[in-house]
């Protein structure tokens, strides 16, 4: 077991050691060396020693037990078991996400990049781009078994370059609908639609009435 750090008074000095292993050798550290006034200052700083020493150790429970409690809450919470309905409700959603790219199909930015040209080494660097300027928007594949990256919803493009109303759309809603929301967004009925039309249906033919729903329930959501 190792040797804590000595403290010894030795005249006007007081020499810090650095702590040593079983075998009594040194631990690579330095010593230090206090210069006290006098013996009384000397005896406040030794006794102030092991209440330091006392506080670190309680110091150092304290974080030990934090610690302790953020795993078991980790763990604990991935032991739940989910109840019947949020098992319905994970397949609902499971079955929505799949619908969307079984429907539409998808393109990774390998793809984007081919299909247009780019030259660049990195085949990622078109799409990322496109999707760093709000353009498009990726949604991660639900099948990790197969990828272990994100997708672009292939409706987006028309002759694999972005639909300009989809950059408005992204706008409108900002920061506030993940991948997977606006992808919902755009392939499900909206009432504000004519003939409650998906909006994805009318990106070609009336991209004017797919913004402008957009900016409504972005409104109605913020409200």
């Amino acid at each position: 077991m190792a040797k804590a750090a000595s403290a010894t008074l030795q005249g006007d000095l007081l020499s810090v050691e650095p702590y040593r292993d079983a075998s009594g050798r040194r631990t690579p550290g330095r010593t230090f060396l206090l210069e006290v006034k006098d013996a009384a200052s000397s005896s406040m700083l030794l006794a102030s020693l092991s209440m330091l020493d006392r506080l670190l150790v309680e110091k150092m429970t304290t974080v030990r037990e934090r610690q302790m409690a953020e795993v078991v809450d980790f763990m604990a919470e991935r032991m739940l078991v989910p109840s019947g309905v949020e098992l319905d409700m994970a397949r609902r959603l499971a079955t929505r996400h799949a619908r969307v790219l079984n429907e539409f199909g998808h393109f990774t930015a390998e793809q984007l990049a081919d299909a247009n040209g780019s030259q660049a080494g990195n085949r990622s660097a078109l799409a990322d781009n496109w999707r760093k300027r709000r353009q498009v928007f990726t949604v991660p594949h639900p099948d990790k078994t197969a990828r272990e990256r994100d997708v672009y919803p292939a409706f987006q493009f028309e002759a694999h370059k972005p639909i300009k109303a989809v950059h408005e759309v992204l706008e409108a809603f900002g920061a506030h609908k993940a991948g997977w929301k606006l992808a919902l967004w755009f392939t499900s009925n909206n009432g504000g639609l004519p003939g409650s039309a998906r909006p994805v249906d009318l990106l070609g033919t009336n991209p004017q009435a797919v913004v402008a729903a957009a900016k409504r329930d972005a409104e109605e959501s913020a409200a």
